[in-house]
């Protein structure tokens, strides 16, 4: 894994155009998250924080994401928001690509466990129910809860302790460093 910047732009157009097209042709949602992600790494200086992440095999971008040491916001309490996290957003995968979400959870997992003073918990919030689902029973995370936003739809906060794995074979390189 390494951060994406203004050279990886196509890479990341072809990550996001195979994403789209896989949840339009399973009648998904389309969100504008594809479109924050590539102004993330279109910034000439990157957001102070907000760091974008890819995953690649070779040549090939297979993940793409954005990291944030920072407290999560909407849905989560006061206290929870005063806990030391890292905040995952922005997240696409490749569709062909099975079980990349959980390597990629578990190497970012294994990074911030690394960390000299750890986040005590690494955080996100999905709204589809079936995606919310799959992290959970696939990659590792506990649902925190469901809320609904003031526009009626649905959220699931979902964390993960940071942890050492075992056996990793992923390597994080983050020149000018992960969040």
């Amino acid at each position: 894994m390494k951060l994406l910047t203004l050279s990886h732009v196509p890479a990341l157009n072809r990550l996001l155009a195979l994403r789209m097209d896989w949840l339009a042709e399973k009648r998904h949602p389309l969100s504008g998250e594809s479109s924050n992600l590539m102004e993330l790494v279109r910034l000439p200086e990157p957001e102070p924080g907000m760091v974008p992440v890819g995953m690649w095999d070779g040549e090939r971008l297979v993940a793409a994401l954005a990291v944030q040491p920072a407290a999560p916001l909407f849905g989560w309490t006061l206290e929870e928001r005063q806990e030391p996290s890292q905040v995952l957003s922005l997240a696409h995968t490749d569709p062909r690509e099975s079980r990349v979400g959980a390597l990629l959870v578990s190497g970012l997992c294994d990074h911030a466990a690394r960390k000299p003073a750890p986040p005590a918990w690494i955080r996100c919030t999905v709204r589809p129910k079936a995606l919310a689902d799959y992290l959970e029973q696939a990659c590792g995370w506990t649902k925190v809860r469901e809320v609904s936003s003031p526009y009626g739809d649905s959220h699931h906060l979902l964390q993960r302790a940071p942890r050492r794995a075992e056996h990793t074979t992923l390597l994080v390189r983050a020149e000018g460093g992960l969040a």
